[in-house]
């Protein structure tokens, strides 16, 4: 009778030790990382990525009446915290972004949405005065009150971006939010 042996191989111990040696490199490399302090751009792509999301829910949970095709969002020169890029048929978002060169430009566009930067509540108010009978959804970085011009203000706070919104602006935009959206803003959560 012929007995077959069969032998398995021995691991390389050294290989072993090697990989784990690595693993613990890397990962008390990514603890170290976790503590250090974010640069100001990585700052800024982390903020233009939630005031992103944020005006694109928004955007999506937003209806217009009569409105036959995908709204489309006008953005001031103004504007900070916004990093749409210009062509959004590469982007997956449920409208189009047009970048205004200046305040006047917002008469030549369809603009079913508003984006507004560094004007002022008032000058947000005035521009919307010369839309009547106009339904536009408006957004604005720099109204932390919120009590006039835009519907939605966005909220910057060190590494976080909220909203409020503004509901008599909102009323009178003459588009329907859905009311779940509202209840995720600052005032809706308090």
């Amino acid at each position: 009778m012929l007995r077959k042996s069969f032998s398995a191989p021995v691991p390389d111990l050294r290989l072993y030790f090697h990989l784990l040696c690595r693993l613990v490199r890397t990962l008390f490399l990514l603890g170290l990382f976790s503590y250090l302090p974010v640069s100001a751009a990585a700052q800024q792509v982390i903020k233009d990525d939630q005031a992103n999301r944020i005006v694109s829910g928004i955007i999506s949970f937003t209806r217009w009446p009569a409105l036959q095709q995908d709204p489309q969002l006008c953005v001031f020169p103004s504007a900070q915290h916004l990093s749409f890029p210009h062509d959004t048929r590469t982007a997956a978002v449920p409208f189009s972004v047009v970048w205004l060169n200046d305040r006047r430009e917002a008469a030549q566009h369809r603009c079913d949405a508003l984006y507004f930067g560094d004007e002022s509540p008032q000058q947000q108010t005035e521009l919307l005065a010369s839309l009547p009978g106009k339904a536009v959804l408006t957004f604005a970085e720099q109204n932390p009150d919120c009590t006039r011009g835009a519907a939605f203000c966005l909220l910057f706070s060190g590494g976080h971006t909220g909203f409020a919104v503004n509901l008599d602006s909102l009323a009178r935009s003459g588009v329907r939010v859905s009311p779940d959206v509202l209840l995720l803003s600052r005032k809706g959560s308090k």
